[in-house]
């Protein structure tokens, strides 16, 4: 008796087994016109619910959409980052990621085409060049030095829920849409460096007068970063974890059961 109630209570996931691979293998055709590259392994844990792992690469470009990046940076950057974009040029920002994304994720229903909801975590290395505008004063004048290089390196952490539905044609090929994904996390590190042969003439009045400018430009909050003039660099740095939000948009993962 027990062995047949043993039976009756896995037969589903025997059939959806038999049905199905387990093991999958998935790429994002969405992202790739934007030199975002990724590959997805899935792992079906049942009938219902699959573990995912996503790795994903992207070499320092320019940023699709620059202008209107810029655009949205100058109106809200301020809000969602801590930092002011009036004096930093994301138009001419060449910007670059590296991470790795775990999500559990469950399926509805018992259909072939399944909608399905995740919670997923996400590590990312982000690094950057992005031009920006800063004020010197050197020798009693003022220079105002234009669209010089910054380079940022920032590493966060954040989770976040995503919706989709699950499209199979036959055993093998899978095709995933994502339909939105947002996520919170913080920042574990924050750190932007200028190098700029100008600063190893700078004396001390001035080194602070371009300290307090940079503070005074990007709006930078005292408490969380720390700005540093030395004589070949201007460094800015986190000194605490900073709050941060992103958003993974529409994808298309085409995938092989296996």
């Amino acid at each position: 008796m027990l062995k047949k109630l043993f039976f009756f209570f896995c037969f589903p996931v025997f059939v959806y087994a038999q049905d199905f691979p387990g093991n999958s293998l998935k790429v994002n055709v969405a992202s790739a016109p934007f030199q975002l590259y990724s590959l997805q392994y899935e792992r079906m844990l049942g009938n219902h619910f699959s573990f995912n792992n996503t790795f994903f690469y992207r070499p320092v470009k320019s940023i699709p959409f620059g202008t209107q990046a810029d655009q949205i940076a100058k109106k809200h950057g301020l809000g969602v980052t801590g930092v002011d974009f009036e004096y930093i040029f994301v138009d001419l920002a060449e910007m670059g990621v590296k991470g790795y994304s775990p999500e559990l994720r469950y399926y509805f229903g018992e259909k072939k085409n399944r909608a399905f909801i995740g919670l997923f975590g996400q590590y990312d290395d982000f690094d950057a060049k992005i031009p920006a505008s800063l004020e010197v004063r050197y020798d009693g004048n003022t220079v105002e030095l234009s669209k010089v290089p910054i380079t940022f390196d920032i590493v966060s952490l954040s989770g976040g829920i995503l919706i989709g539905k699950q499209f199979n044609f036959g055993e093998r090929i899978t095709l995933d849409v994502v339909l939105i994904g947002p996520h919170i996390g913080k920042a574990q590190s924050v750190y932007a460096v200028v190098e700029q042969s100008l600063l190893s003439e700078l004396d001390e009045s001035e080194k602070n007068y371009l300290k307090g400018k940079i503070i005074d430009r990007f709006k930078l909050n005292t408490d969380y970063y720390d700005v540093t003039i030395g004589d070949t660099k201007a460094e800015i740095n986190a000194n605490q974890k900073v709050k941060y939000a992103g958003l993974r948009g529409l994808g298309f993962n085409f995938g092989f059961r296996f």
